[in-house]
């Protein structure tokens, strides 16, 4: 089976900066009590609700563009995001 065009390959090491970073992300919205469903829509600045969970689970690589849209969504500076990092 090959890669898929674009793929990119990540060390284990990267897998446990999303895993972490997903994880804050997490943090970040259950604090504010906000659900997936709060953060994500036709409406709002990330559409789909997967994509939301697989950025969580620390499955997707981000863009620096998403990052800043998840920071906005969650209305937290970056650096909030970031800490301990």
């Amino acid at each position: 089976m090959g890669l898929k065009r674009g793929a990119v390959l990540l060390s284990s090491s990267d897998k446990k900066h999303l895993k972490a970073l997903g994880v804050k992300i997490r943090e970040i919205r259950e604090k504010k009590k906000l659900t997936v469903y709060d953060v994500t829509g036709e409406d709002m600045l990330i559409k789909s609700r997967q994509h939301w969970q697989k950025i969580e689970a620390g499955n997707l690589s981000l863009t620096f563009v998403t990052f800043l849209k998840i920071a906005q969504s969650l209305e937290v500076h970056p650096n909030e995001i970031l800490k301990g990092f």
